[in-house]
């Protein structure tokens, strides 16, 4: 057993990790982005805010890795990527027939694990940006809830795969929220005028066929009205 006196404050435990380069985020972008510049022979730290890779594509939130092939919307049945992502996706289907979400999670994680050039970084999150000039990052900060350590990253390239951009947010980068209209990047399927809404939030659900009418009851919590 280990007291400890009650004293006026206490210090969390910092750890300062100086690498190559530093990816905030571990979706398949932030995944995909540490392992090839692992592999090019960059030191890279991985942080990720969750206790899985994948982000939309692990077993939390179960989307699937869509990509080339665009549900086919675009005629793109027999369209592929290549790199890691294609590595990823030929050894899930081979590992993971049934396509259950959570040996991908272990497929990702394997991936990285494989390479002895990322420090990864789960439960960590980053909140805070140092920058050396107007123009540079210098460090990202960054707490794990698992082990109550605080992180200072320092690398000379950051990556901002975090998904809501918290870094370059942090950093004072431009930003823009919403859809762009059809003619400034000459997008067929881009709306005519443009838009500032963003995709609402859903529940993921699974469905059976029960063989007769099932009534639906709403959780409390669902929103009769959407718009408000």
């Amino acid at each position: 057993m280990k007291v400890e006196p009650a004293v006026p404050s206490r210090e969390l435990k910092l750890e300062q990790i100086a690498c190559d380069f530093v990816v905030i985020g571990g979706g398949l972008a932030g995944t995909c982005a540490a392992i090839t510049a692992a592999r090019a022979g960059l030191k890279v730290a991985l942080v990720q805010d969750r206790p899985v890779l994948g982000g939309n594509a692990s077993s939390e939130v179960r989307l699937w890795a869509l990509g080339a092939t665009a549900h086919m919307g675009n005629n793109n049945r027999w369209a592929r990527e290549g790199g890691v992502i294609d590595e990823i996706l030929v050894e899930n289907t081979y590992r993971n027939p049934e396509g259950n979400p959570i040996i991908m999670d272990t497929v990702l994680l394997e991936k990285v694990f494989n390479e002895p050039n990322v420090r990864l970084l789960l439960n960590t999150a980053a909140f805070e940006v140092t920058k050396s000039d107007p123009e540079t990052i210098a460090a990202v900060q960054a707490f794990c809830s698992q082990n109550s350590t605080m992180y200072e990253l320092r690398a000379p390239i950051f990556c901002d795969a975090s998904g809501d951009g918290v870094v370059a947010f942090l950093a004072g980068a431009a930003f823009r929220m919403g859809a762009e209209n059809t003619e400034e990047f000459d997008e067929k399927l881009a709306p005519s005028k443009d838009y500032g809404e963003l995709l609402g939030h859903s529940i993921f659900f699974y469905t059976k066929d029960t063989g007769r009418p099932v009534k639906y009851l709403a959780p409390s919590y669902a929103l009769d009205d959407i718009t408000k």
